[in-house]
C-alpha cells in the first residue's frame, strides 16, 4: 500500500502543476468534506484522482463486490451501493458500563439490499447528517457477519472507510430507492425478502404473549393492498409496538420485510427489527373516467351521478360467509358502470337517492356479469356524497 508521501511524489512527480503545500491542504479539505470518514492515504488518492495523476488502487478498493455476492466470514470488504435506508441510531451498554450508539444504513445495488452496522465513532456518519437516503456511498474494509436470522450484515470498524458520492461511480449503475419496492402481487417464496408499498385494508389489535422463556412478546396483524393485490403484514415486538396507531387506508412502506410461506401456500411479510417501516402521506389520487376503466385492476378514484336506486342484497361468498351487497349504476359525462358495495358500505350505499352525485375512492376494477367491467368496494374504500 503506498503512503501518503508516496502518493504526493506521483502527483509532484507527474508535473501537476502545484506545490506539496497545496497538495496537503487539497488532501486536509478531502477529509473534512468527509467528516473525517477518510483515511489521508483515501483522501490523497481522491487529489491525485482530480489533478488527472494515475495511482495504482488498493487491493481492497479493486476489489469491490457486488452485494448479491458477498458471503461469511469475508473480512476487508469493499462495497458500492445506494442509500435506501438510514435508520435511527439506537444505543447499546459496553462491557465496561458505559453507554454507547450504533447506526445502521439498508445499501443496495442491481443483485440486492445490505443492512450495515456502524459501531463507535462511525455512528457519526449517521449522527452528523452526513448520509442521507438516495446518496451512493463507498464503504472500504468492512467485515461481514450472520444476523441472528441468518441474513448477512456489514460491519463497520476501526479501519472502515466512507465515501459519499464517489467521483469515479456512475450514479445510473445504482437503481433509484424507490426501484426497490416491488408490487404486492410480484411477491414470491423465491425471495427471502422483499419491499413493497401499499394502503392498509385492515388491522387488528395489537396481542401481547408469552414466549416459552417466560419473557414477553408483541404482535399486530394487517392486510396492506396495491393495485395488484392483497397481503397479510406481520410486525413482530418492537416494530409491533412502534406501529400499533396505524390505521386503515394509511400508506406503509416496507422494506427488507421477509417472506414466508404458511402452511396452506399463502405468502406473508414479517416485519423484524431489521426491516424498515414508514408511514407516507396520503396520495393524491386523479378522478378516473368511467370510460377509462378497461382493465381489472385499482384502487381507483371515481366520480359521478346515481342513475339507479340502489338495491341491497344477501349474498353467499365461497367460503360460505353471507354478507351484504348494494349495487347501483353510477354515471359521469363519459359513460356508466354498474357499482357494487359491500359489507359495511352496503348500508352507507343503500342511503344514496337517484341524482346525488358521489365520489367512490380506493375502489376497483373487476369483470361482472357478462364480462362487462364493475367496480367494487373493499375494506380501504370510502363513499362520500358531494351534492345532491
Amino acid at each position: 500500500m503506498l503512503s501518503v508521501e508516496e502518493i504526493i511524489e506521483r502527483i509532484l512527480s507527474a508535473g501537476a502543476s502545484t506545490s506539496r503545500e497545496e497538495v496537503w491542504r487539497k488532501i486536509k479539505e478531502k477529509k473534512k468534506a468527509a467528516g473525517g470518514f477518510l483515511t489521508e492515504e483515501t483522501a490523497a488518492r481522491l487529489v491525485a484522482s482530480e489533478l488527472g495523476v494515475e495511482v495504482e488502487q488498493e487491493q481492497a478498493h479493486s476489489a469491490e463486490l457486488p452485494i448479491g455476492e458477498l458471503v461469511l466470514g469475508l473480512n476487508d470488504v469493499s462495497i458500492v451501493g445506494r442509500v435506501v435506508v438510514v435508520f435511527p441510531l439506537q444505543s447499546y451498554a459496553r462491557k465496561n458500563g458505559s453507554e454507547s450508539q450504533f447506526g445502521r444504513l439498508i445499501v443496495a445495488d442491481k443483485t440486492g439490499t445490505l443492512l450495515v452496522l456502524l459501531w463507535n465513532d462511525k455512528a457519526d456518519l449517521i449522527r452528523n447528517g452526513k448520509v442521507n437516503r438516495g446518496q451512493i456511498l463507498r464503504i472500504l474494509h468492512g467485515y461481514v457477519r450472520e444476523a441472528r436470522d441468518g441474513q448477512l450484515e456489514l460491519h463497520l470498524g476501526n479501519r472502515s472507510e466512507f465515501q459519499i458520492n464517489p467521483s469515479d461511480v456512475k450514479e445510473e449503475n445504482y437503481p433509484a430507492p424507490e426501484s426497490f419496492v416491488e408490487k404486492i402481487g410480484k411477491v414470491t417464496k423465491k425471495k427471502k425478502k422483499t419491499s413493497v408499498l401499499g394502503v392498509i385494508e385492515s388491522v387488528s389489535a395489537l396481542r401481547v404473549f408469552s414466549r416459552s422463556d417466560g419473557s414477553e412478546g408483541k404482535v399486530l396483524r394487517l392486510s396492506l393492498r396495491d393495485s395488484s393485490g392483497r397481503i397479510v403484514v406481520v410486525l413482530w415486538n418492537g416494530k409491533a409496538d412502534s406501529w400499533k396507531d396505524v390505521r386503515i387506508s394509511e400508506r406503509l412502506l416496507l422494506i427488507d420485510a421477509r417472506v414466508k410461506e404458511k402452511i396452506d401456500g399463502e405468502l406473508e411479510l414479517h416485519v423484524e427489527d431489521r426491516a424498515y417501516v414508514e408511514r407516507l402521506p396520503p396520495q393524491v389520487e386523479e378522478i378516473s373516467k368511467i370510460s377509462s376503466l378497461v382493465s381489472e385492476g385499482g384502487p381507483v378514484w371515481v366520480e359521478g351521478i346515481v342513475k339507479t336506486k340502489p338495491a341491497k342484497r344477501e349474498v353467499s361468498t365461497a367460503n360460505g360467509e353471507k354478507v351484504l351487497v348494494t349495487s347501483f349504476e353510477l354515471e359521469d359525462e363519459s359513460g356508466r358502470i354498474w357499482v357494487s358495495a359491500w359489507r359495511k358500505h352496503a348500508d352507507v350505499v343503500e342511503q344514496l337517492t337517484v341524482g346525488a352525485r358521489v365520489r367512490l375512492k380506493n375502489v376497483y376494477v373487476r369483470k361482472g356479469f357478462g364480462d362487462a367491467f364493475e367496480l367494487a368496494t373493499r375494506g380501504s374504500s370510502q363513499v362520500e356524497v358531494s351534492e345532491e
